[in-house]
């Protein structure tokens, strides 16, 4: 599958040009992006060297990286911080902020945002990433957009946000289930019968929803 890329007007003529090489690229427009730097339809990508990552996400002086994670977070269905470096260039910037800070840092945004950050060693290796990320997310079926309403918002707890997305299950029964099972977790100690006892539930929603957390889909 090939995808159609969008580069952003104040990326660098290196980044245009490598996404531009991509086997897997069958047009590039090069405009201004009203947040990231890539789009690949429904896919945002915010490109960082390592430095630019410490000083965005941990210096006070830069952009701030928290407020373009929001942004991406609300314009795209998938968000993604890739960085044009990799972890054995923490030890050499001499930042005074540490390794360990740094890496607590991208773990950070990850869990809290929903919005992975990926080291992806070069330019080369960045653009490929990109690029298979845009290809994935637009194969995977389970990218159709859901109508209005049909999942809980993005400012909703991560476990609500995963039982809305259950087939037949809604915001209103995924907020009953969060009620009463505040954890993945929790839930996955629940058999169908103590599910089907919740109010708007019932026996074939509780199969759907015990199933769902199964690995086969059967609920074994």
């Amino acid at each position: 599958m090939r995808v159609a890329v969008t580069v952003d007007d104040r990326e660098p003529a290196g980044l245009v040009e490598a996404v531009r090489a991509h086997p897997d690229v069958t047009t590039v427009g090069v405009e201004r992006l009203a947040t990231g730097d890539i789009a690949i339809d429904s896919v945002g990508v915010e490109r960082k060297t390592l430095r630019d990552y410490v000083s965005s996400a941990m210096g006070r002086s830069g952009s701030d990286l928290a407020d373009q994670v929001e942004r991406m977070a609300a314009a795209y269905d998938h968000s993604y911080v890739l960085l044009e470096d990799d972890f054995t260039g923490l030890e050499s910037l001499r930042t005074g902020v540490s390794p360990e800070s740094i890496r607590g840092s991208m773990a950070s945004i990850t869990a809290r945002h929903g919005v992975p950050v990926v080291p992806c060693t070069d330019r080369q290796q960045l653009v490929d990433f990109a690029i298979r990320l845009g290809r994935k997310h637009a194969e995977d079926p389970t990218s159709t957009r859901l109508p209005a309403g049909s999942v809980p918002s993005r400012r909703e707890p991560t476990t609500k946000r995963i039982y809305g997305c259950i087939e037949g299950i809604g915001p209103e029964l995924a907020a009953t289930l969060y009620d009463r099972y505040p954890t993945v977790e929790a839930l996955l100690e629940a058999d169908p019968d103590d599910l089907a006892l919740l109010e708007g539930i019932g026996p074939t929603r509780a199969e759907t929803i015990y199933a769902a957390f199964r690995d086969d889909g059967t609920g074994r």
